[in-house]
């Protein structure tokens, strides 16, 4: 019985990454405009932001375990992170 070999990305893993440079657009995008936001803004978009970044995690690292695609849980960290320092920014000296 012949093996399948995969000559290419997946499907799923194209929206993956594109879901990763979204998440990038969406973190510059909120740096660049948090000094002219409203309370009420800046609160929905801290909650949007994260709760994107919680479901891009937790869906990177099932990806991970189940390839050895482990080269992209990086940007997906590193932004998690620049949401959680944009966040505290905007909350504690906005």
């Amino acid at each position: 019985m012949p093996s399948f070999e995969r000559k290419g990305p997946d499907n799923l893993q194209k929206l993956f990454l594109y879901l990763i440079i979204f998440d990038w657009i969406a973190l510059l995008y909120l740096a660049s405009e948090l000094t002219t936001l409203s309370f009420r803004q800046g609160v929905s978009t801290s909650i949007m932001l994260a709760t994107f970044n919680c479901i891009l995690f937790n869906i990177c690292l099932k990806r991970t375990r189940r390839s050895n695609d482990s080269y992209l849980i990086y940007p997906v960290i590193a932004a998690a992170l620049l949401s959680f320092i944009l966040i505290a920014y905007f909350f504690l000296f906005t």
